[in-house]
């Protein structure tokens, strides 16, 4: 009965972990290298989820060059569902639990199987069809034991505003700024925490940018004169 004992104990001990700390949204814009860390939601050191610009599903950036529909993403298995309910759900692969656009709108359970991290998880767009973009959104929850309130209170803007050519973010966590006219069209897009607005007309425009420290998107105005 001794050693019975012994080899359930690590059993036992093993236990899983779910996160419940505050969501956040994570968008990977249509045409958006997938290979940079701005189009990579990097949950966890093994996990850096993305989706390639000719379409098809989610895969692994960490271990994957490009999807499979079998096995993408890499490290994964997912599940409809909350994590309250844990007990009652049953996993696959990504594909193998739906189709990502039947997936949109509807609660699901993502585990990261080597580091045993259940996370609630709930794509809300994906862009559809072959060389479309492989443009998706999602919210996920987080690490409750990391803050990720606090950076929600960094002042962030672009200067000088108004401009005449160059503006430069003020904080060094913004690296992805797309500049869009009053109407929405998007007229220039960079990889780094300036744009150079010189070759555009005067007015008003709508700036984009993306913050790698919560992977968020924030909104500002820009006057061109």
């Amino acid at each position: 009965m001794k050693y019975i004992f012994l080899l359930l104990t690590p059993l036992l001990c093993f236990s899983q972990t779910v996160w419940d700390g505050s969501q956040i949204t994570f968008t990977k814009q249509n045409f958006d290298d997938p290979s940079l860390e701005s189009s990579q939601d990097r949950i966890t050191d093994l996990v850096w989820l993305t989706r390639g610009n000719n379409g098809g599903q989610l895969y692994n950036a960490k271990t994957e060059s490009n999807s499979s529909k079998s096995t993408s993403p890499d490290d994964t298995r997912w599940a409809f569902g909350t994590t309250s309910s844990l007990g009652s759900l049953t996993f696959s692969t990504f594909r193998g639990t739906s189709k990502p656009k039947n997936a949109v709108g509807k609660d699901m359970v993502l585990h990261l199987v080597t580091d045993n991290i259940y996370i609630d998880i709930k794509i809300t767009s994906w862009t559809s069809g072959n060389n479309s973009g492989g443009g998706f959104t999602y919210t996920r929850s987080t690490n409750p034991n990391l803050i990720v309130e606090g950076v929600k209170d960094i002042d962030i803007f672009l200067y000088p505003n108004p401009t005449s050519g160059v503006v430069q973010a003020n904080q060094d966590i913004i690296s992805k700024i797309y500049v869009y006219d009053i109407t929405g069209k998007q007229l220039v897009k960079t990889n780094t925490s300036s744009v150079d607005l010189g070759t555009i007309n005067n007015g008003m425009y709508i700036i984009r940018l993306y913050r790698k420290d919560n992977k968020e998107w924030v909104t500002r105005r820009v006057l061109k004169q």
